[in-house]
């Protein structure tokens, strides 16, 4: 579902008065690559790079001039899959850190798998650019589990009042800005009216992706409501 969203928002994103104006694109959905956040906690010995890779080539071949996966996760392996496939592959987790560094925020929460938690691909390049994290507590970081892995992907109704006690636990730590660090939880924020005080970098993707290929609408180009 996600990646079904993803390619919604390049469409509605992009400065485009015709069908001709928008830019190619060319999507393989491959939900039997291993899961990531298992390989990355060593609960798994199937690493999904190799099925990465794969697709990579394969949207090569059809044309595809970069690349953009929809899933955070993965980034922890984006510098090879990029030196793999031969084709420059978008940066979600860099693009997130630039367009915070832009608005002047010093401090965030982190939303996301436990893999991308643990691997600290968000904390390092965070901090790179003077910004310092806070990530959910135990329990905490359980319920966001749960919501992204028995609720939104099983495609089960989340119960947005425990989304939003995570998210004030974050904010009560200092956020200035809690970022949606897993594209599942971008669609919590698609489905539900969350609020102000939030980063989805699902929707970073996009939009960068998009400036890549074609023209953003104006009015994506700040992403962030405060």
């Amino acid at each position: 579902m996600a990646t079904a969203y993803f390619m919604q928002l390049l469409t509605q994103m992009s400065e485009a008065r015709t069908d001709q104006e928008h830019m190619e694109i060319y999507m393989i959905s491959k939900p039997s690559i291993p899961d990531r956040t298992n390989y990355i906690l060593g609960k798994s010995v199937q690493s999904p790079l190799s099925e990465m890779i794969w697709t990579g080539k394969q949207l090569k071949q059809l044309g595809a001039g970069i690349l953009a996966v929809p899933c955070i996760t993965a980034h922890f392996f984006h510098d090879e899959l990029q030196d793999e496939v031969g084709l420059p592959v978008m940066n979600a987790v860099e693009e997130t850190a630039v367009c915070l560094w832009n608005r002047g925020i010093k401090h965030v929460g982190i939303l996301a798998t436990e893999g991308t938690i643990q691997s600290q691909i968000f904390q390092r390049v965070l901090e790179g650019y003077g910004i310092s994290s806070e990530i959910p507590d135990k329990e905490m970081q359980q319920i966001i589990t749960d919501m992204i892995y028995h609720d939104i992907k099983a495609g089960k109704t989340v119960d947005i009042e425990r989304f939003g006690r995570v998210s004030a636990e974050l904010n009560e730590k200092g956020a200035q800005v809690v970022i949606l660090a897993c594209t599942e939880l971008s669609l919590i924020k698609k489905d539900f009216p969350i609020g102000t005080g939030y980063l989805d970098v699902m929707e970073v993707l996009a939009a960068k992706t998009v400036q890549k290929c074609g023209r953003l609408r104006a009015e994506y180009r700040k992403l962030i409501t405060l």
